[in-house]
């Protein structure tokens, strides 16, 4: 019984190993056939973001991690279209940048004093 076990054992950590899961989310493409955009976090603490600015290629989803004590919210005019993410503490907020640009953004709470940029190429 212990050698079944263990064989059984054996062939679900081999079948995990194989899987490719890397213990992290995977990017899945936004249209069938299409590479996975590349993925660029910004960290929103109290009354900063980290980093404040960022350079990317075409089709980067830029995420922004609400991290603190303090509401935050991200607000930008992005590819044409005021885009906003919710006032919270906590959470992700996710926007995909599909046209080249600069590209400043705020915090919807604290206004300019808070601010951010993406520049894409």
């Amino acid at each position: 019984m212990r050698r079944v076990a263990a064989l059984a054992l054996g062939a679900m950590l081999a079948a995990a190993a194989c899987s490719g899961d890397a213990g992290g989310p995977v990017p899945t493409p936004t249209k069938p056939g299409a590479l996975p955009a590349s993925l660029t976090t910004v960290t929103v603490t109290d009354f900063r973001f980290q980093p404040r600015s960022l350079q990317v290629p075409v089709g980067t989803r830029v995420t922004w991690t609400f991290r603190g004590q303090a509401e935050h919210q991200v607000a930008g005019n992005f590819n044409g279209a005021e885009v906003a993410s919710g006032v919270m503490r906590t959470g992700n907020f996710e926007h995909e940048f599909t046209e080249p640009g600069t590209f400043s953004y705020r915090c919807g709470v604290h206004g300019d004093a808070m601010s951010g940029l993406v520049t894409v190429r």
